[in-house]
């Protein structure tokens, strides 16, 4: 397994795998502009099949935020999420930050165990935060 930082020429592979992840998937313009940012976009890119997961994420001052933690469908359930985010605590850890933040659909119970397995509590919920009128589960882990 190789993680990685996204390149300019993976913005195709993020989008295609947001696509089979999202319900309402960034377009390729807002991947790409994730690639340009200060902070790595993480990426598990396996020989044979190419990139299975991704992180993205921003670091904010003291804090850490993920925006999205995917692993294509299927590659679930084999430890590629788990191992982008033991990648960003070891980050947030050398940087010093005190809390990473999210926010995950009420609906998704195996991305809501991925986390509280992981040390995020629940701190809010946002009514209707998604297009499809989904709530947001807010989440925090400190670091």
């Amino acid at each position: 397994m190789n993680i990685r930082a996204a390149t300019l020429a993976d913005v195709a592979a993020l989008h295609e795998l947001e696509q089979q992840c999202n319900p309402a998937p960034w377009s390729a313009t807002q991947l790409a502009n994730t690639v340009y940012a200060p902070q790595p976009v993480w990426v598990i890119d396996l020989p044979v099949h190419g990139i299975v997961s991704m992180l993205v994420w921003q670091k904010l001052p003291e804090e850490a935020e993920i925006h999205l933690l995917e692993t294509h469908p299927d590659f679930r359930r084999q430890g590629y999420a788990q191992q982008l985010l033991e990648h960003l605590f070891q980050h947030a850890k050398q940087q010093h930050l005190r809390r990473i933040l999210l926010e995950v659909r009420a609906g998704n119970s195996g991305a809501l165990q991925l986390y509280t397995n992981n040390g995020f509590v629940s701190c809010g919920i946002r009514k209707n935060y998604y297009q499809n009128g989904d709530d947001a589960v807010l989440m925090e882990k400190p670091c």
